[in-house]
């Protein structure tokens, strides 16, 4: 909210700051005389915004991103030249206007209310810096973070399993071969996965139905593998088509209960997809079925890199507004994804 406010009204408490010391000093003067108070504040307002301003665009850029090790020696050396300053300044200020000495002639208390004032100064401009650098660097990695996201998802979304489209080509050919009347519509099934991926993925969002479309698909090459039909379900309950959807966000899980469950070799293997929604949110589930170590023991314990990318995709398109819960079990692996409204 404060972002979109101008940048003069973003500098009204320093304005105002500047305006309260040139009170204080014009009310220091003022007790002599009103001219000597407007005097004493034009003369010596300036000196308090030369110090903050060379510090905070000069001596502490140098100093403390160049010498950070010496940055503790740089403060005692300030603070001693600013007392050491402040005296001097002083001392020829009111040798040059006598009409503005206090009274009783001692500049004992006018030496201590200017140092404090030459050190608030410094303090702030010193504090300034710090508190903007830390916030620019805030942003800068927040930004970093948010481009490596975005070119993960930018890959996530062109990308295409190349074992399964090896397959699929190789799943056609073989029905080709043998005159299998389905081959042109299974030719045009792919044509369509492929151009889902290498066209309206391009897009940040698409219809569901679209990835429905394409996770059908999926399941239907993906029972062409073996000669018996595999322990596949995809339950599609109500959803609205026309819902808008991360691309390639759901293909993940699918493509991955696939690749854990070896379900093409292991007879009892099995993966069940569901998929509802309703007016608060929108539900995803996979389960499938994990092998037996001593079927496929280089396959235990690995983590899914899809999985994790997906996670980050999540944080990034839908913040605040999703759930992921993962569940492994001894033999199965669950997914359930929710997205709110």
């Amino acid at each position: 909210m404060f972002s979109k406010l101008p940048a003069w009204y973003k500098s009204l408490p320093s304005y105002a700051i500047w305006v309260m010391i040139a009170l204080f000093y014009f009310s220091f003067g003022a007790q002599i005389s009103p001219i000597k108070g407007i005097l004493l504040s034009v003369l010596l307002t300036p000196m308090q915004f030369t110090i903050y301003n060379v510090n905070l665009k000069f001596l502490m850029p140098r100093y403390y991103d160049e010498h950070k090790r010496k940055f503790r020696l740089y403060n005692i050396l300030m603070i001693s030249f600013l007392v050491l300053m402040v005296g001097f300044t002083e001392k020829i200020f009111y040798q040059y206007y006598p009409s503005l000495a206090p009274p009783n002639k001692s500049l004992i208390a006018p030496f201590i209310f200017h140092t404090i004032f030459s050190l608030m100064a410094f303090w702030v401009s010193m504090n300034k810096y710090l508190a903007d650098k830390q916030e620019k660097n805030k942003v800068e990695i927040e930004t970093l973070k948010r481009e490596k996201a975005e070119s993960e998802l930018k890959f996530l979304k062109t990308q295409i399993n190349p074992h399964f489209l090896f397959n699929a080509l190789n799943n056609i050919y073989s029905m080709a071969y043998t005159g299998d009347e389905s081959t042109p519509e299974k030719i045009t099934m792919l044509s369509d996965m492929l151009r889902y991926v290498l066209y309206d993925c391009e897009s940040d969002m698409i219809s569901l139905y679209k990835e429905v479309d394409y996770i059908n698909s999926f399941l239907e090459f993906q029972q062409l593998k073996t000669e018996k039909r595999q322990n596949i379900s995809f339950d599609v309950g109500s959803y609205d088509e026309n819902y808008q959807i991360a691309p390639m966000l759901l293909v993940t899980f699918v493509e991955n209960a696939f690749k854990h469950s070896k379900i093409e070799k292991d007879k009892t293997g099995f993966v069940n997809i569901a998929l509802n929604q309703n007016s608060e949110e929108f539900c995803f589930r996979v389960e499938n079925s994990i092998p037996p170590k001593t079927l496929f023991p280089k396959t235990q314990n690995k983590r899914s890199i899809g999985i994790e990318n997906v996670k980050n995709r999540l944080n990034l398109v839908y913040p605040n507004k999703h759930k992921l819960k993962i569940i492994n079990e001894k033999n199965t692996y669950k997914v359930i994804l929710k997205l709110y409204k």
